[in-house]
């Protein structure tokens, strides 16, 4: 039995179900090493992991103090344009669904992981359950459908380097498509996400994103509501705002639906198998649950496509989670078209196992993972020397 090093936010509720499951199987409580205190230098690794530990990287979001830090961290990298200083990043005020520099925090996080790198290679033997530059690409949505793509596993088409409204439109007339997701290239959690249609004379965008103007300046904030723009200017003012921070955007798949409700579906892979699955439910294009979507009956739409479609689905999401192999645990969004005969990897989540009262052979995600690294010999997860 190993202890735990969780490399994350204290008052997070992902690591008070990480301990309530340690401690439902009979282990230590884990030792936290908070994101703050690792990004401000006021604690390190070496400090906290011993020999035989097993460390856990959780995920740096909904803190804005964490926040902060890795906008700090990422200016000196962020190109000139939509960019903080480091001051300027240190010293933000809290506003509620603010969209900041996504480029810019993302540039922070992979600065943070190479830190937590260097400073593990310093520590005693241990495990690590995830691997740290798959947690980067796995946050930069270009990236992680290129590394599907190349692996066989089925994805919806994308249009490459949109860099405005105007080139959007043109990339649309050329492909011939009338339906796309524009997402942030660094953003989760639908955050900054726009499902567009048009059919070349009127232009509709259902998104998660709110503008607001002060002071002359353009301000974008994420809002739980939906909201639908159909003026023709105030969708080239988003897209092209949402592009100044870089976008992907790929085509819109139809969903299946059950119920009068399209769904798709989250897929938790543990140790390179599907395992916990989640049917989420909307009747608008987004199915995120804290958008106040509703979860779905896993076993109708098991049932609804039969053993052998189930099955196939449940594989690619399982080859999706090969590409990241160092990863123990991946979050996989599934889409499942209208036929229940074919479907898309729409993405990899690298802290998407978080299903509270999600059960698979009577264990939740947590219980799961703890169970799969006993399991495994030295060496089949990554290990670190000293």
């Amino acid at each position: 039995m190993c202890s735990y090093v969780i490399v994350g936010n204290p008052d997070s509720n992902r690591i008070d179900f990480f301990q309530q499951a340690l401690e439902r199987l009979e282990y230590p409580p884990a030792r936290i090493a908070a994101w703050a205190d690792l990004l401000e230098g006021r604690t390190c690794l070496p400090k906290i992991v011993q020999a035989g530990d097993c460390v856990r990287i959780e995920s740096p979001g909904r803190d804005f103090d964490v926040e902060r830090l890795l906008l700090a961290a990422g200016a000196a990298e962020a190109p000139s344009g939509e960019r903080l200083s480091e001051v300027e990043a240190r010293n933000l005020l809290f506003e509620r669904g603010r969209i900041w520099v996504p480029y810019q925090w993302y540039l922070g996080l992979r600065l943070a992981l190479r830190q937590i790198e260097d400073q593990l290679a310093e520590c005693e033997p241990h495990r690590l359950t995830n691997g740290l530059a798959e947690i980067g690409v796995m946050f930069d949505k270009a990236q992680t459908h290129a590394r599907l793509c190349a692996a066989g596993v089925p994805v919806p088409e994308s249009l490459p380097d949109v860099r405005s409204y105007g080139d959007l439109t043109e990339k649309l007339r050329k492909a011939g498509w009338g339906r796309v997701f524009v997402k942030l290239s660094h953003g989760s959690s639908a955050s900054g996400v726009v499902a567009l249609r048009t059919d070349g004379r009127r232009t509709q965008a259902t998104t998660t994103v709110e503008m607001a103007r002060s002071n002359g300046e353009l301000r974008l904030y994420n809002s739980r509501r939906l909201k639908v723009y159909e003026d023709a200017s105030e969708i080239a003012e988003l897209i092209d705002a949402l592009c100044r921070h870089g976008v992907h955007v790929e085509r819109w798949l139809p969903k299946a639906a059950l119920n009068g409700a399209s769904f798709d579906l989250r897929v938790v892979t543990i140790g390179g198998r599907a395992r916990h699955t989640v049917v989420r439910q909307s009747r608008s294009p987004m199915t995120n649950l804290h958008l106040l979507n509703t979860r779905g009956d896993v076993e109708a739409v098991r049932a609804r496509m039969g053993a052998a479609a189930w099955a196939q689905a449940m594989e690619s999401c399982e080859r999706a989670a090969k590409c990241f192999p160092n990863s123990l645990h991946a979050g996989v969004d599934l889409c499942i078209t209208p036929s229940f005969r074919s479907w898309a990897v729409l993405e990899v989540n690298a802290f998407g196992d978080l299903l509270p009262r999600v059960l698979h052979d009577g264990m939740d995600t947590y219980e799961a993972e703890i169970r799969c690294v006993e399991r495994e010999k030295p060496g089949e997860l990554c290990i670190l020397p000293n």
